[in-house]
């Protein structure tokens, strides 16, 4: 009866180590090219600490964003005032903040439960900084502004995030693999 137990016990750790170390399946789909698909309702309540019940009360005020941060190093030479070339080299981030049109998702049986957030399309994108150009004007004092003579990006990071502007959450739910080109 004992060594029964033990298995028993044994099993039920193992299968829980699973979980917590195997992690769960992500509930979520985002078409890279247009902005389309699906977010899990465990998506959104996990990272906002909410249940059911305030899933149910706040999914109307829930937005989604795609931001994108990427990161160059470019370098700046210049022609000083005693005419000797001068170089930098200045670390450039260009951020790009996109809206994701979505709408709630219900379960067809029960109108009234939210399985989550089907992602409609992009919509309108700001950006902060500039990504600079090799041959563009790069900053510099008056009279000795100089030229990028080289750029070259150096990563890129960001994701999908969920808000919800009038508690002031914000998750991210699809990170983007970091890149260094």
């Amino acid at each position: 009866m004992k060594f029964n137990r033990k298995i028993a016990v044994v099993a039920g750790v193992a299968a829980s180590a699973a979980l917590v170390f195997g992690g769960v399946a992500q509930a979520y789909t985002l078409d890279p090219a247009t902005g389309t698909g699906f977010v899990g309702k465990g998506e959104v309540q996990t990272p906002f600490g909410w249940n059911n019940a305030k899933l149910q009360a706040n999914a109307a005020g829930v937005s989604f964003t795609y931001d994108a941060t990427d990161s160059y190093a470019a370098v700046c030479t210049w022609i000083t005032g005693e005419g000797t070339k001068g170089e930098k080299t200045h670390n450039v981030e260009h951020a790009t903040s996109t809206s994701v049109a979505s709408v709630v998702a219900y379960d067809v049986r029960v109108k009234t439960q939210i399985t989550g957030f089907m992602l409609k399309g992009f919509g309108a994108t700001t950006t902060t900084g500039e990504v600079p150009v090799v041959g563009g004007a790069c900053p510099g004092n008056s009279g000795t502004d100089g030229t990028w003579t080289s750029v070259t990006q150096t990563g890129s990071t960001g994701g999908l995030y969920a808000r919800h502007d009038v508690l002031g959450l914000t998750a991210l739910l699809v990170p983007t693999v970091p890149a260094v080109v």
